[in-house]
């Protein structure tokens, strides 16, 4: 069993010694949704000062029996409680009155009932519910309260378990930690897990699965499938072990015994310790092994193997996100363009009246809160990789997790291990960055050179523009200089003003000059610099549709209804009546769109043209039937918001539309097939260095790719 021996002195962690203890005997008739359970809690009180401790049970189940095996009159009360809309009882236990807590103290509940589904029986939607798939799963977390979960408004405290599963004998389930045992005897499965980390909560996820495995180390690999594919799983079994040695390389040891990729009808990506559920649409996709997959495993390490302090932000998404989504990427030498798309849906979706500092981000609940949860956070710890250098952001990063490992930790353990690993005082940046809202807006004022000696003086007036706050940053400069096609690049100082000049020397003679060259900073973009997408009329607050007059009649009702889903104040037209209304995005329906024609010159100057065949991208030509096209360009009226022109061949592909189209938000235009509708064809538009780059003389400055964060790769 693993025992906090180095738990830091707190009075929060004070109470408990170690984990509690849960032996868990689950007979579960899925027929019926009925539940039989008994489980053996063993508590740490250690110097406990209050006389009763409460556990919370879901109020579905009736409680057969409760025994306390130890001397003295111990009390047993239930009362009603509540978690929000879920229905609970407190079950509170109070100790022989002026006894003190015992070393540790067992408790055995019997108890029978009703299970409630924690996906599936909520009160709301489950996620990615669509008819189309025969669900017979089930779902049991501590949401479910299908065990007596110590009540703790800190949520601080953590468990251990056994848990014995009896099910009909075509279920197999699936928890934390160690299978110990799988039987099927007179028809009945009896599987036997075992988890010796301290966790949050216990899973039980059972359905008729398909099971493969294999074995990376001491790793045991699973994956569970609704159905016999051995190719899919062999797939997600080979990309494990490549992720698994990846991060275990870059972090450290894996944390758990096992790891297992498990099928869910509704289409989720969840991430649990020692397992993700994913959809079984989601599990399908090609690009989910590249992209979500390692994503998922990563959050072994972060979130699932160190864990999130509640009273902190939510560090565990971004940081993720940074060492997967961004660092892929990165690894290829594109890290600076993963950045500049995440300074986008900044730009888009967050505003004066939705911005919060990061340290209040606890999950993604809209395009805003992902933008900044995992998106800013994304650009601040790539600012401090900047300040600190690789080799010792990855040190600090590791340090962290050996240390905090199954334990809850916030910024400031974060701060603490990344001050250590560099010796530098960082509360100045986790302040303004952390702490605070807001993002700097820096244009290059204006820039200068004069000889210096034998060197070139250059100096550059640098504004922030924002209202306040003003920020302090390291700000990196690209020199190109006569006679070298790679730039100089140094790192400058910049402190909280609005104005600042800035100097530097170089050997040659100044060709060009850029700020910020690889996207490193967090930063809000001028809206000069931002390549039109599909993000940016989403993110505006209002919206204006413009339906055609003219087309067929189950195409117009489409349309129509596209429009009604756009999830904010939308003004209706139709191409006769379209009045411009300021601060609003533009959304133009119908090939024969009237007002759409207003987008054709800027189409044409990003090489998109179209005549009675198709729509001609990139040199690709598109026909008309049975493709849709979405194309985002600058407002014809507001140069500041976007325009997006919806063209579908078949009414028949527009709830796909609706449904896919928000998932493409950092895309110029798109091309879709079919009535699913597949996406055939994406692409961003070139994005603009104006208001960030003074060019001396005249000639093409290119950057070269900036080695990553490592030099090594999943295989």
């Amino acid at each position: 069993m693993c025992v906090f021996t180095g738990l830091p002195e707190s009075a929060e962690a004070a109470p408990w010694v170690r984990p509690a203890h849960h032996d868990l005997s689950v007979t579960l008739e899925p027929a019926n949704h009925s539940a039989h359970i008994e489980d053996l809690v063993t508590l740490y009180p250690g110097k406990r000062g209050e006389p009763a401790i409460s556990f919370l049970l879901h109020a579905n189940y009736h409680i057969d029996k409760t025994e306390i095996p130890h001397k003295g009159n111990w009390t047993v009360t239930a009362t009603a409680a509540n978690e929000g809309t879920t229905r609970l009882q407190k079950i509170t236990v109070s100790k022989p009155e002026g006894q003190p807590w015992p070393d540790f103290l067992q408790i055995k509940f019997r108890y029978h009932g009703k299970y409630v589904d924690a996906l599936r029986e909520s009160g709301e939607s489950p996620p990615g519910t669509s008819g189309e798939e025969e669900d017979h799963g089930l779902f049991l977390s501590g949401a479910s309260y299908f065990y007596p979960a110590v009540e703790d408004p800190g949520g601080k405290f953590l468990i251990t378990f056994s848990l014995s599963a009896n099910l009909p004998s075509e279920w197999k389930v699936v928890s934390q930690g160690k299978r110990v045992r799988e039987t099927t005897v007179n028809g009945p499965r009896h599987t036997f897990w075992q988890c010796d980390d301290p966790m949050e909560e216990i899973f039980l996820i059972a359905d008729h699965f398909q099971e493969y495995n294999d074995r990376f180390e001491d790793v045991k690999l699973y994956v569970f499938l609704r159905g016999k594919e051995k190719a899919l799983a062999r797939k997600y079994l080979e990309a494990a072990k490549s992720y698994i040695a990846f991060y275990q390389k870059l972090i450290g040891a894996y944390p758990f015994v096992k790891f297992a990729v498990v099928e869910n009808a509704l289409q989720t990506g969840y991430g649990m310790p020692s397992f993700t559920l994913l959809g079984s649409r989601v599990i399908r996709f090609p690009f989910i092994l590249h992209t979500s997959y390692p994503h998922e495993i990563l959050h072994n390490w972060w979130g699932n193997g160190v864990y999130i302090d509640r009273k902190s932000g939510n560090w565990s998404e971004g940081l993720t996100t940074y060492l997967a989504d961004h660092l892929f990427p990165d690894l290829e030498g594109n890290g600076d363009r993963y950045r500049f798309q995440e300074l986008m849906k900044y730009a888009s979706y967050v505003n004066a009246d939705n911005d919060f500092p990061l340290e209040k981000f606890r999950e993604r609940t809209d395009m805003a809160s992902q933008a900044i949860g995992y998106g800013k956070w994304v650009m601040v710890l790539n600012m401090l990789r900047l300040e600190l250098g690789d080799k010792v952001f990855l040190k600090a990063l590791s340090e962290f997790f050996v240390t905090q490992k199954f334990r809850h930790a916030g910024f400031d353990e974060l701060r603490g291990h990344f001050e250590a690993a560099s010796g530098k005082k960082l509360d100045v940046f986790f302040r303004q960055w952390v702490r605070a809202k807001g993002a700097p807006e820096l244009e290059l004022a204006d820039a200068s050179y004069e000889n210096f000696q034998d060197e070139y003086r250059l100096s550059l007036n640098v504004l922030q523009k924002q209202k306040r706050p003003l920020f302090d940053m390291t700000l990196p400069v690209a020199v190109w200089v006569e006679g070298s096609d790679k730039p100089q690049i140094e790192n400058l100082t910049l402190a909280s003003k609005a104005r600042q000049e800035l100097r530097l020397f170089v050997k040659g003679k100044p060709q060009a000059v850029m700020l910020d060259p690889y996207t490193d900073l967090f930063r809000k973009l001028d809206p000069r610099e931002v390549p039109p997408s599909i993000s940016q009329s989403y993110g505006t607050p209002m919206a204006v549709a413009v339906l055609p007059q003219n087309g067929s009649q189950p195409l117009q009702k489409a349309y129509s209804r596209f429009a009604q889903t756009l999830g904010k104040p939308t003004r209706l037209f139709d191409d006769t009546t379209y009045l411009p209304a300021p601060d609003a995005a533009l959304w133009l329906f119908g090939r024969d769109n009237v007002v759409a024609q207003s987008l054709i010159p800027a189409l044409k100057q990003f090489e998109v043209t179209s005549n009675k065949n198709g729509v001609t991208i990139e040199g690709k030509t598109f026909a008309w039937k049975d493709h849709s096209f979405v194309f985002t360009v600058p407002h014809p009226h507001d140069p500041e918001r976007a325009a997006t022109w919806i063209i579908a061949d078949d009414p028949d592909s527009i709830p796909g539309l609706i449904r896919k189209l928000p998932h493409y938000g950092k895309y110029g235009y798109l091309v879709f097939e079919g009535k699913a509708p597949t996406n055939v064809h994406k692409g961003t538009w070139p994005a603009q260095r104006i208001g960030l780059m003074k060019i001396f003389h005249p000639g093409n400055y290119q950057l070269p790719k900036r080695p990553p964060l490592v030099p090594f790769k999943p295989k």
